[in-house]
């Protein structure tokens, strides 16, 4: 809940959950965007929702946004556009139907300060938690429509502390609004200390601050028939969950398995489900996928999984594959704990504190390790059993909600 003194409005950014509307498969920084989204749906101070387009921007009170929502969730039935939306480019023309029923929705469109200035007092909050759309134009046009406040969550900073797992135009253009948000922000909200840790070295490079505090991310439990628990397949098998690109690292994986083809019979070697859109600079990964004999016999390609598949084939996994490079936070890691699946991991500051000693920690240069310790899994009395019952006390949303609710009650 609010704290009564707040008075001001915030606005809440739901720029990246219309953007990926009809795409299926949330990853973390969608589920987190998804989680503010319901928590300022039932907010009990005044708030609205901005969708922002290429040059079109929209607000939407909180009935508007519940059916919004409501679509979002069911994918539609999306308003029929007119025929200048078949004009342009065809990513353009694909998002048309969700665009043109924001646009029915909306209180306030296309035009971003106009639409601000008509129906949100002066001195609102802005709330940022989806990376999305972060152009260093935004701010100055925020603080000329009434912003008295800009908040945003930072989930991460890979592109620039990692840029060799990300396309040099990516790396660039984050590094440049990213530096260009320092100098505007009021606040911002950090998913671990680790991040906070990164933003700070950042900080000095670039001579900016912005205060801030770490907030650990909530998770929703995957959904599953905790009535009829999930029989044991008849092959033991793993999942790895996640945007298949370089810091993902399936190549280890997808190496280990070569390895297992190679050495046993098919009947011996356990399962491996890969489950995320293919990303980029990952061509080599993309190709194995695409061409190796083991493909379709002991590993699964799932690009497009609804969390109600994806419950079960996680609920039903020896263990959660997460040999990352590099992350933020790890959502599939508590993801999977939650759930009582084991967790062998990359050996990551983030996975410490928030999974504590809970995942079997693998040094991510030792592919022998990584194999033993899957093959150890795959048996009935393998790891699996002892990691299973370390749970850790895992952050709970309401918890986070709390405190963000705290954080926007102060910064006014």
């Amino acid at each position: 809940m609010a704290r009564k003194g707040n008075t001001a409005t915030v606005v809440f950014d739901i720029s990246r959950t219309i953007s990926g509307a009809s795409q299926g498969f949330l990853t973390g920084i969608d589920r987190v965007e998804r989680a503010y989204l319901e928590h300022f749906l039932e907010f009990p101070g005044p708030v609205l929702f901005l969708a922002r387009f290429n040059r079109q921007s929209a607000l939407l009170d909180q009935q508007s946004m519940r059916e919004l929502y409501a679509l979002i969730q069911q994918n539609g039935p999306w308003d029929k556009p007119g025929i200048g939306a078949f004009i342009g480019r065809r990513k353009y023309r694909k998002a048309a139907p969700i665009r043109h029923t924001v646009r029915r929705l909306a209180l306030a469109w296309p035009f971003l300060g106009r639409g601000l200035k008509a129906h949100v007092p002066a001195g609102f909050i802005y709330l940022n938690v989806g990376h999305e759309k972060l152009h260093p134009s935004l701010w100055p046009k925020l603080r000329r429509s009434g912003a008295g406040k800009i908040a945003v969550l930072i989930h991460d900073l890979i592109p620039i502390d990692f840029p060799q797992f990300s396309p040099p135009r990516s790396t660039a253009n984050f590094g440049l609004r990213m530096k260009a948000l320092t100098q505007h922000a009021d606040f911002f909200i950090y998913n671990s200390s680790d991040t906070e840790q990164r933003m700070h070295r950042w900080f000095e490079k670039w001579g900016t601050f912005v205060d801030g505090q770490v907030v650990l991310l909530g998770t929703d439990p995957l959904p599953y028939a905790k009535s009829a628990p999930v029989a044991p397949s008849a092959t033991p098998y793993f999942v790895c969950l996640g945007t298949i690109e370089p810091r993902k690292n399936h190549r280890l994986l997808l190496d280990i398995w070569a390895g297992f083809y190679k050495d046993l019979p098919e009947s011996e070697i356990p399962h491996l489900h890969i489950i995320g859109r293919r990303g980029w600079l990952s061509e080599p990964v993309f190709n194995t996928l695409d061409t190796a004999p083991f493909m379709g016999k002991t590993v699964f390609e799932h690009n497009r999984m609804t969390d109600e598949q994806l419950g079960p084939l996680v609920k039903g996994a020896r263990s959660l594959l997460f040999p990352s490079f590099t992350e933020g936070f790890g959502y599939p890691l508590v993801e999977a704990l939650q759930m009582q699946v084991p967790v062998i991991c990359s050996d990551l500051p983030c996975f410490h504190e928030i999974a504590e000693d809970a995942p079997l920690y693998t040094n991510i240069e030792d592919q022998h390790a990584w194999s033993k310790a899957i093959r150890q899994a795959a048996t009935l009395n393998g790891i699996s059993d002892g990691l299973a019952k370390k749970i850790p006390k895992l952050p709970k949303w309401k918890a986070h909600f709390h405190k963000v609710d705290t954080i926007l009650a102060d910064i006014v």
